[in-house]
């Protein structure tokens, strides 16, 4: 049986018209994808749990400044969450210690993905020196200086390593 698409801008849209079964049914289909990615960057389920809820809420709230012209409407979602979750990581006492160690697995994504699959993929065929990087500024917001402290390597080399992912990345998902 095929996997039908979810449609996320027809869902913000309606959410902007105040339909809260598509409010409902947007939760319903993309909250264990964000919950993996919450719990990812912030490395505690209660947190990642308010993060997820407060995201939503922000959704709710703001859908109707989507604009279908600027971007996919899933990605500005996740824009969202990542700027909660990276003012969160910047508080006080937030950022993982040097000492932790970085953990660089990836959160599963169903059939229903396959954009966000193939990502996942492709930054899983990274060798570890670009993808370390690259996974360290998303999930953590890291600036290089701060990767470059962590990894103990030049800040120079931190920024050709990500930018070589980063091209590496985009010539897979073109192909």
């Amino acid at each position: 049986m095929a996997v039908s698409p979810f449609d996320y801008e027809a869902a913000l849209l309606a959410c902007a018209s105040g339909d809260q079964n598509a409010f409902q049914s947007l939760y319903q289909h993309e909250s264990p994808q964000m919950l993996a990615l919450c719990l990812k960057m912030l490395a505690q389920r209660s947190s990642a749990e308010d993060l997820m809820r407060d995201t939503f809420v922000s959704i709710w709230k703001n859908a109707q400044s989507y604009d279908p012209s600027l971007g996919a409407a899933r990605a500005w979602m996740y824009s969202i969450m990542r700027y909660r979750a990276l003012n969160r990581l910047r508080q006080p006492g937030r950022l993982r210690s040097a000492d932790t160690p970085w953990n660089d697995t990836l959160p599963g994504v169903g059939p229903a993905h396959k954009p966000a699959s193939s990502l996942l993929r492709a930054i899983s065929g990274l060798d570890e020196a670009q993808r370390q990087p690259i996974l360290m500024a998303f999930y953590n917001g890291y600036t290089y200086d701060q990767i470059a402290a962590r990894l103990k390597k030049p800040a120079a080399q931190v920024k050709i390593q990500v930018r070589t992912g980063l091209q590496r990345i985009r010539e897979q998902q073109a192909a």
